[in-house]
């Protein structure tokens, strides 16, 4: 299904995953990993995360990997690799596929509401965020965390590579600006600009990601994007 071995390792630990449970429990895959997974693979993600919103789902999930562990999320068991943090902040863990811990964590959204996936919006038969929870998820990331060079820009180059239309990018700036106020946009043209004056920066990001996309395709996503975002209140620069 996937070319990238560790997708493919990805691919085998949601496979095992109680799908019917977590859309039950309003429990939707997340993070870069579903938006890279969904996008062509375009980079290398490496952890497993899923978002829930809902303060009561996440509350019965939680009591039920407390009772019986991972395993009451999952159809066969799940072989881990460290025990299992359970707090009101997420659950946390990982997982071995073939000797390789992948890490994996079901957070407990508290900043936005997310949204009801469709049925058909899956991947391993896993619901994930829709496009605007996508979109506002990552402009809050982006927010946290554009800054810390150790994320290599990968959430700015997420948004940009998984080409939001003016929709979903209107409906996730709201939520984003909703839970975080004017950073949101603020640091969204902060990421730009600091790829834009810094040439070489964005080629160390797209060997650190193992992008596979050619650089010239990259840095037009990301003009796309901060375009697009130029017309979008919460977005905009503050001189436009």
């Amino acid at each position: 299904m996937f070319r990238r071995l560790h997708h493919q390792q990805v691919a085998e630990v949601l496979s095992i995953l109680d799908a019917p449970l977590l859309a039950e429990h309003n429990c939707w895959f997340g993070g870069g990993t579903a938006i890279v997974l969904a996008n062509g693979e375009f980079r290398e993600s490496v952890d497993i995360d899923f978002l829930v919103s809902d303060p009561k789902s996440y509350r019965a999930l939680r009591q039920m990997v407390r009772d019986h562990g991972l395993d009451a999320l999952a159809t066969r068991e799940l072989d881990l690799g460290r025990t299992t943090s359970v707090d009101g902040y997420g659950i946390r863990t990982s997982v071995l596929v073939a000797g390789v811990a992948i890490k994996f964590e079901i957070i407990h959204e508290g900043r936005i509401d997310l949204d009801t996936p469709a049925p058909d919006d899956e991947i391993c038969g896993l619901r994930i965020l829709t496009r605007t929870d996508q979109v506002a998820t990552k402009l809050l990331a982006n927010d946290d965390r554009w800054e810390d060079t150790s994320t290599f820009s990968r959430d700015l180059i997420d948004l940009a590579m998984m080409k939001p239309d003016i929709v979903a990018l209107k409906a996730g700036a709201r939520k984003a600006v909703d839970a975080y106020g004017n950073t949101v946009g603020e640091s969204l043209n902060k990421a730009v600009t600091y790829l834009r004056d810094r040439p070489q920066r964005l080629d160390e990001c797209i060997r650190a990601l193992k992008i596979d996309a050619p650089r010239a395709a990259v840095w037009q996503s990301i003009r796309d994007l901060s375009a697009r975002c130029s017309k979008i209140e919460g977005l905009r620069r503050s001189s436009d």
